[in-house]
């Protein structure tokens, strides 16, 4: 279920989701509904960190607080039912930190990096 929406402030969490379509790795920050594409998974958490942290700062620096947070569908969200979450470094924004977490679901293992990737 889609959390519901809120007032944005720091600090606060984001939670990714990765899958891979095609050669594709697939990133999706479910708490703003934002998506990166890359062609390795390292590059696809850094262009999805990347955006989170553009995307924050841009709508903190417009006011914009009410609208920050929009929500993935449900469809996404529910991936973390079946999912392992674990923590990952924090975004820095505005002298403040977001943290992150990376759900991990039933994927096969991804030997170069100790992490899963899906098939």
């Amino acid at each position: 279920m889609v959390p519901a929406r809120r007032r944005f402030s720091l600090p606060a969490t984001v939670t990714f989701i990765f899958s891979k379509h095609g050669e594709k790795v697939v990133a999706h920050a479910l708490d703003f509904d934002l998506v990166a594409v890359a062609d390795t998974h390292q590059e696809a958490e850094r262009k999805i960190r990347l955006a989170v942290k553009t995307y924050v700062e841009y709508g903190l620096s417009k006011n914009w607080t009410d609208e920050i947070i929009f929500p993935a569908p449900d469809e996404y969200w529910d991936e973390l039912g079946h999912a392992t979450i674990a923590l990952m470094d924090p975004i820095e924004v505005a002298d403040l930190s977001m943290r992150t977490f990376f759900a991990r679901p039933r994927y096969e293992a991804d030997a170069s990096r100790g992490v899963a990737v899906p098939a």
